[in-house]
């Protein structure tokens, strides 16, 4: 009877863990994509640019953005995934992959 007793709460403690596994994986990916939109303080803090240079790179098309027109002024929005992307294209490569590129090792 005791064992029985022992294998219904261990069913149920294995139910509950899993209600709140999944329910904590629900909350992280809904967090995650609601937090993929970014402004441009956001921005400055990834890349370590100042508000006066996004704004340039936006104006010049260097960085990917989007424009919300929904009010009267216009709003910059950004990806977080689309910014993490771009700073990693303008990687600068060592003077050894260099060199091995021209051939000289």
């Amino acid at each position: 009877m005791e064992r029985k007793k022992q294998n219904q709460e261990d069913d149920n403690f294995s139910k509950l863990k899993n209600v709140i596994y999944e329910t904590i994986n629900s909350c992280l990916s809904q967090n995650k994509e609601t937090t993929d939109i970014i402004g441009i303080d956001e921005v400055c803090k990834i890349t370590g640019l100042s508000k006066h240079t996004i704004y340039k790179k936006t104006s010049n098309h260097e960085i990917p953005h989007y424009k919300s027109t929904l009010s009267k002024r216009s709003v910059l929005r950004f990806r977080r995934s689309e910014i993490e992307n771009w700073i990693l294209q303008h990687r600068i490569g060592t003077v050894e992959e260099y060199l091995s590129s021209q051939g000289c090792l």
